[in-house]
């Protein structure tokens, strides 16, 4: 009975926003932190292309021999369009190279065989064939879903900001 009383001030309480202190990025940790965006956009630019059909492999291997695992997931794919929206952001790359980009992954999207509307797990980036054992992951579905929906806010407000714009990040 004093749970139930007590409930509104309860609700009340957990319902409030939440205080967050913030915490400057010093210039070394900044720097850090570009030079490592740097590299993962690089990544992208470096072996994702026509002959993939726009998607993202799954690593490269430097050494011994510098292989490229050409198969990609959701995740992957997810990752992939996030970080030409953050590239883009940054200044890596422009306005047009964005849509351009996006719009060949979204088409290469597209050409892959998928299951009441959810891509399988593991495709060959070569030939889109899906690989063995084909299979829907969960997880990974929930990844491309997240990376979608960031991937629309984040359009969506392209819409809002200038053509152009000297400053960035």
């Amino acid at each position: 009975l004093g749970l139930w009383a007590a409930s509104p001030w309860i609700a009340y309480w957990i319902s409030r926003p939440i205080s967050r202190k913030s915490y400057p990025i010093a210039p070394k940790e900044r720097q850090e932190l570009r030079r490592l965006a740097r590299r993962t956009w690089l990544f992208f630019e470096t072996f994702v292309g026509p002959d993939d059909h726009w998607l993202p492999p799954d690593h490269f291997q430097e050494d011994p021999r510098g292989l490229v695992a050409h198969r990609t997931s959701p995740t992957n794919i997810g990752l992939l369009l996030l970080s030409t929206l953050a590239a883009y952001d940054f200044g890596y790359i422009g306005l047009m190279n964005l849509i351009l980009r996006l719009r060949s992954t979204l088409d290469g999207m597209d050409k892959l065989e998928q299951y009441r509307g959810h891509l399988l797990n593991w495709y060959d980036t070569r030939n889109l064939e899906p690989l063995p054992p084909r299979y829907v992951s969960a997880v990974d579905s929930g990844n491309l879903a997240g990376c979608l929906l960031s991937l629309q806010q984040g359009c969506l407000e392209l819409e809002q900001s200038p053509a152009f714009s000297w400053q960035r990040w």
